[in-house]
């Protein structure tokens, strides 16, 4: 029998104690034990559970003790002045991680129950409904990886995994009704996420910077589901977006129309994180 095929999300690593994380290892910080307690986690835990995820991530090196990476650093960055879209910085690299490292499973199933939230709309995260996600993950998975659905590991554990990643978008996407959670497509989301949305774009069609993107339906859903947002949403953030970094004001990023083609995007390179900040 071969091995099984994890898609997992542990449930323990929230963007909370990634923060804490961050600024401990961007201050060389030594003490373990107090960062496990900042954390409100056992040692342990934090050694044989958060590190691993976080070196999978790309965010901790592979060395002892680890060090942040490249990566790591421009997420501590963000962490020390724009803390409020750090959140949105590591959603859009767990949305892509496994088009890039197709090993990096847990990726795809982050992709997934994204992709599979953003066409319910709207919805209750009852425990039933975490169970229709779960299925729908294993369904998707068996397919794709030419498997059996009992050869797939994925629970309602691991959709708590990735509704702790959600929870940190802003504008939100998750939400409390009484004492469920819900979840709601946001019509808004900042410009670098959009720039880098659109980034990602360019480089799936492997298209020249500087020329047009056409939005047309495929593609404009396919942004959307990225951004977590309703095409309602799509002119605004485009607009606030052109504002930030307007091409014809020396930036990087326009928008508009072309009669017979529809809305376009365009974005002349691919701009590092703290070009964007």
């Amino acid at each position: 029998m071969g091995k099984r095929l994890t898609l997992h999300l542990q449930q323990n690593t929230t963007l909370e104690r990634v923060a804490a994380i961050l600024e401990f290892f961007n201050n060389q910080e030594k003490d373990i034990e107090e960062l496990a307690e900042t954390c409100n986690l056992g040692v342990t835990v934090l050694q044989k559970l958060i590190f691993p995820f976080l070196r999978n991530l790309s965010i901790l090196s592979k060395t002892n003790p680890p060090e942040l990476t490249q990566f790591g650093k421009a997420a501590a960055h963000i962490q020390q002045s724009n803390p409020d879209i750090l959140g949105d910085f590591f959603h859009l690299h767990l949305y892509h991680l496994h088009r890039e490292k197709p090993d990096k499973r847990f990726s795809y199933a982050y992709a997934t129950i994204v992709q599979q939230l953003w066409l319910r709309k709207e919805v209750m995260l009852s425990p039933t409904e975490k169970k229709s996600l779960v299925g729908q993950v294993i369904d998707v998975a068996s397919h794709k990886f030419e498997l059996p659905s009992s050869e797939i590991a994925f629970s309602d554990s691991s959709v708590t995994g990735v509704l702790n990643w959600l929870r940190g978008l802003s504008p939100t996407v998750i939400g409390s009704e009484g004492k469920s959670e819900t979840f709601s497509r946001r019509y808004f989301c900042v410009a670098p996420l959009l720039i880098k949305a659109v980034d990602k774009t360019y480089q799936q069609r492997q298209q020249t910077y500087g020329s047009k993107i056409f939005l047309r339906q495929e593609i404009q859903e396919q942004l959307c589901q990225m951004l977590v947002l309703d095409p309602s949403g799509l002119d605004g953030t485009l607009d606030n977006t052109k504002r930030t970094y307007d091409y014809d004001q020396g930036g990087f990023f326009d928008y508009g129309y072309e009669g017979g083609y529809g809305q376009w995007v365009m974005l002349t390179q691919s701009p590092e994180w703290s070009q964007l900040l």
